[in-house]
């Protein structure tokens, strides 16, 4: 994997604000990054990206890139009449490109820019923040 350098991603709140993930720890063909916006490492937004090349000696000789974004949702708990940070739950995305190795570059930027926008998609946004069952 190259040099990891800061994601900076804007949210969808009205007032779009900006988040940042910065790396925390980078090992062979994955990196790991924080957006450390919350006063509680409890909230803290982990993203791991990796890049796997093909093994030898498999017969499919297959890139594999995975994005896993995790974001948790705190709240404050009061107990004995102190402030504690909680966990109240945590919404998960995971993407994977399985890239065959004699892919294109032509092909794996078609594979990149269709899967984006199927994300941006009117259906796709309907099932994620409405949760509409679409079928």
């Amino acid at each position: 994997m190259g040099s990891i350098t800061t994601i900076v991603v804007p949210d969808a709140a009205a007032t779009p604000v900006n988040h940042t993930f910065s790396p925390v720890k980078v090992n062979g063909d994955s990196a790991v990054m924080l957006e450390k916006s919350s006063t509680s490492s409890l909230g803290y937004w982990p993203l791991t990206l990796q890049q796997r090349s093909p093994v030898a000696g498999q017969t499919e000789k297959v890139y594999r890139t995975k994005i896993n974004l995790a974001i948790p949702v705190v709240y404050t708990e009061v107990i004995n009449g102190v402030n504690r940070p909680s966990l109240g739950y945590t919404m998960r995305a995971n993407i994977e490109f399985v890239i065959p190795a004699d892919a294109t570059l032509q092909n794996r930027k078609d594979l990149r820019k269709i899967a984006v926008g199927i994300i941006n998609d009117a259906q796709t946004v309907a099932m994620v923040e409405q949760q509409e069952n679409l079928y």
